[in-house]
């Protein structure tokens, strides 16, 4: 339903996600499309690595709460919805979480995926969309996957 030639950031996340081409992995629709979080050009490449990866960062850190994947809607939307969501994970475990620990929880979490991946035999070459999206343009912007093996390549330097 998402075509990457068109929302480039959702390119991105099909291309690098550790669990194959899931849309939910970093909906970066929700930017794109639904200006949740703020807005960014679904057609143009700037920004869109760094959305899908901070996308991809907070997906783990929330899966790995076991709550649903939803709340990040109101977590971008709203700047009190992260603090709070932390201050109930400190309150139910008694434990002393800051928001950067859970965004550094998410880094963990998608780095150890992905040397999980690796050590399983996958290489950045495994991070590409096929062939067809760079050479078939979609209507109605006449547009093709435009990012280049090391662009992409770029997501895991954090």
């Amino acid at each position: 339903a998402y075509d990457p030639r068109a929302i480039k950031g959702i390119g991105i996340t099909y291309a690098t996600s550790t669990q194959g081409a899931d849309h939910t992995i970093g909906y970066t629709i929700a930017t794109e499309i639904l200006g949740v979080g703020g807005t960014i050009d679904p057609l143009s490449k700037e920004g869109q690595v760094e959305l899908s990866r901070n996308l991809q960062i907070a997906t783990a850190a929330i899966d790995s709460t076991g709550m649903c994947l939803f709340i990040a809607f109101a977590a971008l939307d709203d700047g009190a919805c992260l603090p709070a969501l932390v201050d109930m994970l400190n309150a139910r475990f008694a434990i002393n979480l800051t928001t950067d620990d859970v965004t550094n929880l998410g880094m963990s979490i998608l780095k150890t995926e992905h040397a999980f991946n690796m050590a399983a035999g996958f290489t950045n070459l495994d991070d590409r969309l096929p062939e067809f999206f760079e050479m078939e343009p979609i209507a109605p912007h006449n547009v093709v996957w435009d990012f280049t093996g090391e662009e992409i390549d770029a997501f895991w330097d954090f």
